[in-house]
């Protein structure tokens, strides 16, 4: 299926529901049948009207759900973190990713993906799309440790009702991010799929400075990989820009992870106001990659 994240809305401001139907209306307009990723952001609504109305869209549009990260934080400048060596914060983020599992429950989504961890305590961020800052780090092996023990509770949390997927990083070692690159997904657990963001895996190969990174990756991932977060950049940075605006080969990339396979789930994951887009700007896209699709 084809997909777009509310984060193209950034991740403040308006209320998710909000958004949802904007992207809605944007499907409808493309003649496609709406998949929405609820990214990071938040809701005005009391939870139980929030259900009723995103299950009230789900029956008029035929939209279906998809969830990454959580609109479930305990402050808005809470950033989870399932490998923190602190024992509140990692609490605090299994929670919020255990009520992101119940919320996929009530309106019947069957993927939730999150991001696996940092090498760090804690993490903030000053403004939106900012550089994450680390504090208190702790060693790559017990941030891998702690992030494997708490996977393996969310998967038994989640049971085979919802598959759960962890995001490939971009190589950000000075942020201490993790699994970015082939060793780091040799433990994870077993049942934890992945969400392969293309954008990621062009960044880390232009600065590693390694042409075979990405086929490598694919490689190892591609038969654990359900739904694919799909942005474009020059290879400077994580632009997170419309397919086509960059130099990343998407079509390639999407190819050789459907080989041999059922193509995964593909979900354009850009953002409006970084780069003064238009919601026509996302409808264009939408039906490109429609394209795309079509000539793989």
């Amino acid at each position: 299926m084809i997909g777009t994240s509310t984060s193209f809305y950034g991740y403040g401001d308006k209320s998710i529901e909000i958004k949802i139907e904007k992207l809605i209306n944007i499907f409808s307009e493309c003649g496609i049948t709406p998949y929405i990723q609820i990214g990071a952001g938040k809701s005005n609504m009391e939870y139980n009207k929030l259900i009723k109305t995103l299950n009230r869209f789900r029956k008029e549009s035929g939209v279906i759900f998809t969830i990454h990260q959580s609109i479930w934080l305990p402050s808005d400048d809470f950033y989870i973190n399932i490998a923190s060596s602190d024992e509140k914060i990692r609490d605090a983020s299994m929670k919020c990713i255990k009520n992101n599992i119940d919320f996929a429950k009530d309106i019947e989504a069957k993927n939730v993906s999150f991001h696996g961890g940092y090498a760090t305590k804690i993490l903030t961020q000053l403004k939106e799309f900012a550089p994450l800052t680390a504090h208190a780090q702790v060693s790559y092996e017990e941030a891998y440790n702690n992030s494997n023990e708490s996977l393996k509770e969310l998967k038994d949390y989640a049971k085979n009702d919802i598959q759960l997927s962890i995001e490939n990083f971009n190589y950000r070692p000075e942020r201490r991010y993790m699994f970015s690159r082939v060793n780091d997904f040799k433990n994870l657990p077993t049942g934890i799929g992945i969400i392969l963001n293309v954008g990621h895996l062009y960044y880390t190969e232009k600065r590693i400075k390694d042409n075979n990174y990405i086929k490598k990756m694919i490689d190892v991932l591609k038969d654990r990989v359900y739904e694919m977060h799909l942005n474009d950049n020059d290879g400077t940075e994580d632009l997170h820009m419309l397919i086509g605006d960059g130099n990343i080969p998407i079509k390639e990339i999407i190819k050789h992870v459907s080989q041999d396979k059922e193509m995964p789930h593909l979900i354009i994951e850009a953002h409006k106001t970084r780069h003064k887009y238009s919601d026509n700007d996302l409808k264009n896209n939408i039906i490109k990659l429609k394209n795309i699709v079509k000539d793989i």
